[in-house]
């Protein structure tokens, strides 16, 4: 274990600044483990990137293929359910930074895959829907095709995101994953601003397995169902588009606690990155990880396999440790955001290794090598992950977690009389009404608390608090 964390400790150390007035270039950020140790697929899109576009390449190929495992089953060290491979991505970066890269990973995996799939399910809905159309009066047509669509876009309505969901128990009798890409972030905003396809409840529970939504309505025109949505995603985006779909609701809700942010952070005047091209024996390697892939998901038939429980036992002291680390540095920096920031960038960077380890499988790589760089990933991820989101978010993050603290804090109201000095005047007390902005009169106070004991008079405009009675409650 501690081979390991001083063998990833030079990586992590990459993400320190460069000190303020240091004129040097930025260093690129490197993976722990090399090219050619990564595994299947990840390894020929790392490879066939340049320099500044490895780390990008590895996250964008992410979240595709954990949407194409969807029967792989987790057991995370600090969770007491059964969690899946579910990761949400953004790629962040500027006007024309070259994020059109995480597009064409994007088609690499999901084209002959689960789009390929769509396509026929998608072709029985609309021969459905012109059937419908072309129908004369009082004509019966044959039950709604039920479809298993898997390919989602951003402006997906509640109502046909619940459909699709409830559709995958109805006819293959489980939950999959469902696969959301957008090449604009602006699209999912855009679509949001119309309330009925505002997704960023729904992003939340599709994190987690076994988290439910539903959705009931009256009418016959809807559909009501309550489903388990689980959605893997990546988004490009903008940093202006960023700072509106991350708003305060999200940031206060925990989207972004949710996400891998990769930033482009490319310097000025930097040249555009050039992928190099697929060998055919690297597309051959691709074609195979990605049927095998398919093949632990539908049957000859089209039914599904059952599910797979990968056992990560081997890592939680390793999740563990990185964990309290993390939880220690909180306590010591008095970081909010970091105790709140470490816990999903774990779960997050666990995510990875299993999907890591479960393609080293495939490929059939020695099961100790493949646990080795797998730690090496989860920790460096980890690391990854928190860090950027602290950069992004942790000073907003920490400025509306003190407001509302703030606000808590001062929202509680003494009341009148605890405001008062033990001894106090007539004029004190009409005072400190107005100042209270209180309706009852300074002498009804005065006359109820005579009554009930809590003052007694000195003279006619001095009175004094008498010891608070002791109630027996039994």
């Amino acid at each position: 274990m501690n081979d390991i964390k001083n063998s990833s400790q030079d990586k992590i150390n990459a993400f320190s600044p460069i000190e303020e007035g240091e004129n040097k270039p930025k260093q690129v950020l490197e993976l722990p483990v090399i090219d050619k140790n990564l595994p299947p697929v990840i390894r020929e899109i790392v490879s066939n990137a340049p320099a500044n576009r490895k780390l990008p390449a590895f996250i964008a190929s992410l979240a595709p293929l954990c949407a194409l495992a969807t029967r792989i089953r987790l057991k995370y060290y600090y969770d007491s359910r059964p969690s899946a491979l579910l990761l949400q991505v953004l790629i962040e970066g500027n006007q024309s930074v070259g994020k059109s890269f995480a597009a064409d990973i994007e088609r690499l995996i999901m084209d002959k895959t689960i789009k390929a799939l769509d396509k026929e399910q998608r072709r029985l809905e609309q021969e459905y829907r012109e059937k419908k159309k072309r129908r004369k009066a009082n004509e019966k047509l044959e039950e709604e095709p039920q479809t298993t669509i898997r390919v989602i876009p951003p402006t997906i309505s509640k109502t046909v995101l619940v459909k699709r969901a409830d559709f995958y128990e109805r006819n293959l009798g489980d939950v999959l994953t469902f696969w959301m890409f957008a090449e604009e972030l602006a699209q999912v905003t855009d679509a949001g601003k119309q309330g009925y396809s505002n997704l960023r409840t729904i992003m939340r529970t599709a994190y987690d397995f076994g988290s439910l939504f539903g959705m009931d309505f009256a009418s016959d025109n809807s559909y009501s169902a309550i489903v388990d949505i689980n959605i893997c995603s990546m988004f490009c985006t903008t940093p202006s588009a960023l700072d509106e779909y991350m708003d305060r609701k999200a940031i206060e809700g925990g989207n972004i606690t949710r996400c891998i942010l990769c930033q482009l952070n490319d310097q000025l005047g930097s040249d555009g990155a050039i992928f190099k091209p697929y060998s055919e024996k690297q597309q051959k390697i691709i074609d195979k990880t990605l049927k095998s892939i398919m093949n632990d998901t539908y049957t000859a038939k089209g039914t599904l396999k059952p599910t797979k429980l990968l056992d990560m036992s081997w890592i939680d002291t390793c999740v563990r440790s990185w964990c309290r680390q993390k939880g220690h540095e909180s306590i010591l920096t008095g970081s909010n955001c970091i105790d709140v920031f470490r816990k999903r960038s774990s779960v997050s960077a666990f995510r990875v290794a299993a999907l890591c380890y479960y393609l080293y499988q495939l490929e059939g790589m020695a099961d100790a090598k493949a646990k080795k760089y797998c730690k090496q990933i989860y920790l460096f991820m980890a690391e990854y992950i928190i860090q950027a989101l602290i950069k992004r978010w942790g000073k907003t993050f920490e400025d509306l977690n003190a407001k509302r603290y703030s606000e808590q804090k001062t929202s509680h109201d003494p009341g009148i009389f605890a405001l008062l000095n033990d001894d106090f005047t007539r004029d004190q007390l009409k005072q400190l009404v107005q100042q209270q902005g209180r309706t009852t009169p300074a002498r009804m106070f005065i006359y109820m608390w005579q009554q009930s004991g809590d003052i007694i008079s000195i003279d006619k405009d001095h009175f004094r608090k008498v010891k608070p009675k002791k109630y027996n409650i039994k």
